[in-house]
């Protein structure tokens, strides 16, 4: 495995890639400042505040020809939580992109990807270093002036160096078609069909969906995710977007961190998806403002059912054999554009959280700013 020195390496051999050559225009810099206030960090029963200072930075060079372009860029994080400080991270990767233009007035894209990362993080959550291998491939085609057609798959491996019952791979397919409608009215349908595969086999006599040592072993799951999406103009500058989404697991075998590892959060590495399924529904205003400003509000209801995963009280009393969680969320996002070459951007999140497992029934409510540059 890369280690940190190597990474940075990786990271000055892409910086001398953008200040060589003499199209010094196409070259892009654009570090990102955010601070956020969150008033439930873990997002669970105990409701413990913090403040995330977060620092990102992407910086590439883009090139091209009649019918392509390409870039290489370096996309890099650093997360710092002043209260739970072990949960301070860094995340960085090198990557590359490709596009090809196809068709009258090359409407139509074909775009591929590739990116390498690690991150890093401290003391109790050392267990969440890893490595992250990517690779993308999508194709964009204008069927007609209303429908287009997007189809797209990408692969993805991850490796845990402290956690290696959790390294896996994942394969995803995704095709959607997008019309529009003279009522000033987009419809999207879309499926995505993906599977995640675990890297160690199952513990010996261990069968499917049975937990031993607080782990679930399984060798893997696969999820199939219909969507819907209705997007309505209103007025001028404002519009709607409906979207309600299915999540089913036709293979139900998940791994679910084990309390061993302590109390993180209900991500489940990183929020993992394939961890639960349920129907969710969101509704999204947006509102275009005089002065190059943006306000979007999101409402949404989520229906989570874990796989293999129980509901416990707080003693550790078993509640019911499959946590079910109901997760409600509102967020309201206000951006402005400056003519200076910078952009300011306000949220807010609410999130209510009802579930049949005591630990997980809780309230969240963060409230974030960050302002962008562009070079």
């Amino acid at each position: 495995m890369m280690n940190l020195r190597r990474m940075f390496g990786a990271a000055w051999i892409v910086l001398a890639i953008i200040m060589t050559g003499n199209a010094l225009a196409q070259a892009g810099f654009e570090p990102h400042i955010s601070t956020m206030y969150d008033d439930n960090i873990l997002n669970n029963y105990q409701r413990i505040s913090d403040k995330v200072s977060t620092l990102t930075l992407d910086a590439g060079y883009g090139f091209g020809g009649t019918h392509w372009d390409a870039k290489v860029f370096y996309d890099g994080a650093l997360n710092y939580y002043q209260t739970v400080t072990d949960r301070t991270n860094q995340f960085h990767s090198v990557q590359a992109s490709f596009a090809h233009y196809s068709g009258e007035d090359e409407v139509n894209v074909l775009n591929v990807g590739f990116s390498y990362g690690q991150g890093f993080y401290r003391g109790s959550y050392a267990f969440y270093d890893h490595a992250q291998l990517t690779a993308t491939a999508q194709y964009k085609q204008f069927l007609s002036e209303f429908v287009i057609n997007n189809l797209g798959y990408t692969f993805r491996s991850i490796r845990f160096s402290g956690l290696s019952d959790f390294s896996y791979s994942e394969h995803a397919l995704s095709g959607s078609l997008s019309v529009a409608l003279p009522t000033q009215t987009t419809l999207i349908v879309q499926a995505d069909l993906g599977g995640k595969f675990y890297s160690t086999p199952n513990a010996t006599g261990e069968t499917d969906g049975i937990r031993k040592g607080g782990m679930s072993f399984a060798p893997g799951v696969i999820q199939f995710s219909p969507l819907v999406r209705i997007g309505q103009s209103i007025i001028e500058g404002t519009g709607l977007s409906l979207t309600t989404k299915y999540q089913w697991n036709i293979q139900k075998q998940t791994r679910y961190l084990s309390s061993s590892y302590g109390a993180i959060s209900d991500d489940e590495l990183f929020d993992d998806h394939y961890g639960h399924e349920g129907l969710q529904t969101s509704l999204m205003l947006t509102q275009i403002l005089p002065e190059s400003m943006l306000l979007r509000v999101t409402g949404g209801v989520q229906n989570r059912l874990y796989s293999s995963l129980a509901a416990y009280d707080l003693d550790g009393n078993v509640l019911s054999s499959q946590r079910n969680d109901q997760r409600t969320s509102l967020s309201i996002l206000l951006q402005k554009d400056f003519e200076m070459g910078f952009t300011l951007k306000g949220a807010v999140d609410l999130i209510r959280n009802f579930s049949n497992d005591s630990y997980y029934d809780y309230r969240n409510t963060a409230l974030a700013l960050e302002i962008s540059l562009h070079f």
